[in-house]
C-alpha cells in the first residue's frame, strides 16, 4: 500500500482511527491506496461545516480553559455531561475545531496563545508565584499543562494519563522559556549590580541571590563544576579586595589603581607605598609656629578635661600630655614637618589605643581625640598651600586602616581578606557614640563592605588556586576526556564562570529589550494551555 501521498499528520489521525480529523486530501489519498473511488464520500470525505469566527472565539475559550471549553459548551447546550446528546455535540465540536486549525493554523495559533494569556485563573495565580524565581514559573507552567492534558483527553480513562504528559509538556517548555529569558536579560540585584561596577565580577548565585546562591555554593563539592565555581568565587574576593584597595586610592587621586596583576599583599604594599609617596610629598614642606593663639589653644583643650569629664587621675595625666608637648613646642618655636607629623601620629595612636581601655581609662580617648584634631587644624591653617594634599594623605589613610585591620585577620601567603572581615573592621574603627555612623551605614568604607558582604554570600571558597589551574583544561575539552556529550554540558553550565561568559551574561542591556524579555519570561506559564493545545 503507497502511503507517501498521506501527511505525517493525516498518517497519525488514521492510526488512532479519528478519521473526523484527517484532511479531505488525505482521506482521498488513503482512499486511492486501498484501492477505493476516489470520488468523495460525504459521510467520510466532506469537509466538516463551520463559522471561523465562532471557531475562532472557541479556540481562545479552549486557550482560557485549559482545552476543556468543547465540554463545557456542550454541557451547557445539552444540560448534560453524559448524555448520548452531549457526546454527540461534543464530538462534533471537536471536529470543527480540528477542521478550523488544518484550515487556519496562524489564526488558530494566535487565538489559542491569547486564551491562554488571558484566562482568569492565571491572573489570580499571577501574585501566588511573584518572586518565586525559575522554581515558581516551572511549577506553574507544569501545573498549567497537567490541566490542559486532562481537557485534552478525549475520554475519562484518557486523563491521568494526558495529564502527565500535559505537565511534562508545561513544565519543560517554562523551564526552557523562563530560564532563555533570564540568560537574555538577567534581572540582577540592584545591590550586586552596583558591586559589579566597581570592578568585581559576578557569578549566578551573587547576580541573583536566593537558592540560586545556595544551589551554587553547594555546587563547589561537585567534581570538575565545583572546581570551576570556587575558583571563579575566589577571583570575586580577590577583586573585592581590589575594589577595596582603589577605593583608599581614588583619596589620593581618581584615576590610581592597584595594577592590574596586583593582589593580595602586593596590592596592600603598592596602596601602602602611594599613601607613604603621598605624605612624602607634602610633609617636608610643612612648618607649625609656635604663638600665644597656638598656646591659648592647647590650653583650653587642656582645662575642658580639667572640669569633671576626668578622674583626677586621668586629669593629671592628661595635663602631663598637653604641658609637654607645649614645652616641645615652645622651644623649638617652629615644628618642621616630619616632627608635626610625627606628633600628629602619635596623639591618633593615644587615642586609639584608650578607645579599647576599660572602665574611665576610655574618657581619655575623647580627650586625645580632641587634642589630635586641633593639631590637625593647626598643621593645615598655618600650611594653606599644601593643606588639600595633606588632606587627601589623612583620608586615604583613614580608610586605609579599615583595610589594614581586616588585612590583620587574614591567614596564609594570600592576604586575601573577606566582605566580612572589612565590614567588622569598619565597625570596629568607628569611634562615634555608640557606633552610630556604623548603625546609620555611615561609616567609612561601610557601603563597600555592606554590600559586599550581602552579595558574595558568608561562605567563603576554597582556595581558587588549584581551580584557575583547571580553567585551561576545561576551556580546551579537559571534561571530554570522560565523555563528550559530558564535557559540553559542564561548557554550557560553567559558562557564566569564565570572564567572556561572564561579561556576556551581565552586560546592561537595552532598557525596552530588557522589560519585553522579562514581560514574555513571566507570561510563559501562561501560555502552556495555549501552546499544548496546538498539539492537539
Amino acid at each position: 500500500m503507497d502511503l507517501s501521498k498521506i501527511s505525517t499528520k493525516d498518517l497519525e489521525y488514521i492510526k488512532a482511527n479519528k478519521l473526523d480529523k484527517v484532511s479531505t486530501a488525505g482521506l482521498q489519498a488513503f482512499a486511492e491506496a486501498k484501492g477505493m473511488s476516489a470520488a468523495p464520500q460525504p459521510s467520510v470525505v466532506a469537509p466538516v461545516e463551520y463559522s471561523p469566527v465562532a471557531e475562532a472565539a472557541r479556540s481562545a475559550a479552549g486557550g482560557a480553559t485549559f482545552q476543556f471549553a468543547d465540554e463545557l459548551e456542550a454541557a451547557l447546550r445539552t444540560g448534560s455531561i453524559s448524555s448520548d446528546e452531549y457526546t454527540k455535540l461534543r464530538n462534533q465540536l471537536r471536529s470543527q475545531q480540528g477542521q478550523f486549525k488544518q484550515d487556519y493554523p496562524k489564526t488558530a495559533i494566535g487565538t489559542e496563545l491569547a486564551g491562554g494569556l488571558a484566562m482568569p485563573v492565571g491572573a489570580a495565580l499571577k501574585p501566588v508565584t511573584r518572586g518565586a524565581g525559575l522554581v515558581g514559573d516551572v511549577a506553574l507552567g507544569t501545573g498549567m499543562g497537567a490541566l490542559t492534558g486532562a481537557g485534552m483527553a478525549q475520554e475519562q480513562a484518557d486523563i491521568p494519563g494526558q495529564a502527565v504528559l500535559g505537565g511534562l509538556f508545561g513544565g519543560g517548555v517554562t523551564a526552557g522559556l523562563s530560564g532563555a529569558g533570564r540568560l537574555l536579560a538577567p534581572n540582577i540585584r540592584p545591590e550586586a549590580a552596583a558591586l559589579r561596577k566597581q570592578g568585581v565580577p559576578l557569578t549566578p548565585g551573587a547576580a541573583f541571590g536566593g537558592r540560586i546562591q545556595q544551589v551554587e555554593q553547594a555546587a563547589e563539592s561537585l567534581p570538575i563544576i565545583g572546581r570551576v565555581v570556587s575558583g571563579a568565587r575566589e577571583q570575586q574576593y580577590e577583586k573585592f579586595n581590589t575594589a577595596a584597595y582603589n577605593k583608599v586610592l581614588r583619596n589620593l587621586s581618581p584615576n590610581l589603581k592597584v595594577p592590574e596583576n596586583a593582589v593580595g599583599r602586593d596590592a596592600y604594599r603598592f596602596v601602602e607605598d602611594a599613601i607613604g609617596a603621598q605624605y612624602q610629598a607634602v610633609v617636608p614642606k610643612l612648618r607649625i609656629e609656635y604663638s600665644p593663639r597656638v598656646d591659648q589653644a592647647f590650653e583650653a583643650v587642656k582645662n575642658r578635661y580639667a572640669k569633671g569629664k576626668l578622674p583626677p587621675s586621668l586629669q593629671k595625666e592628661f595635663a602631663g600630655y598637653v604641658d609637654a608637648l607645649k614645652s616641645d613646642f615652645s622651644a623649638s618655636q617652629v615644628l618642621p614637618g616630619t616632627r608635626a607629623q610625627a606628633i600628629k601620629q602619635d596623639l591618633g595612636e593615644m587615642a586609639n589605643s584608650y578607645s579599647t581601655a576599660q572602665g574611665s581609662e576610655r574618657l581619655l580617648a575623647n580627650a586625645y581625640r580632641d587634642l589630635q584634631g586641633l593639631y590637625m587644624n593647626l598643621m593645615k591653617n598655618q600650611n594653606p598651600k599644601y593643606a588639600q594634599d595633606l588632606n587627601k594623605a589623612d583620608t586615604a589613610f583613614k580608610d586605609f586602616v579599615r583595610v589594614q585591620t581586616a588585612m590583620a585577620k587574614t591567614r596564609g601567603e594570600e592576604g586575601i581578606f573577606t566582605p566580612a572581615q572589612l565590614e567588622a573592621a569598619v565597625r570596629q574603627a568607628d569611634r562615634s557614640t555608640r557606633k552610630g555612623a556604623f548603625a546609620r551605614g555611615a561609616a567609612p568604607m561601610q557601603e563597600l563592605s555592606g554590600t559586599a558582604t550581602s552579595v558574595l554570600g558568608s561562605k567563603v571558597p576554597d582556595s581558587g588556586t588549584a581551580a584557575r589551574g583547571m580553567t585551561g583544561a576545561l576551556l580546551t575539552g579537559g571534561a571530554t576526556y570522560v565523555d563528550p556529550m559530558m564535557g559540553a554540558l559542564t561548557g554550557l553550565a560553567t559558562l557564566p564562570y569564565y570572564k567572556y561568559g561572564e561579561k556576556a551574561m551581565f552586560a546592561p542591556r537595552n532598557q525596552t529589550f530588557s522589560e519585553a524579555v522579562q514581560r514574555a519570561r513571566t507570561a510563559s506559564p501562561f501560555a502552556i494551555p495555549g501552546l499544548l493545545g496546538l498539539t492537539q
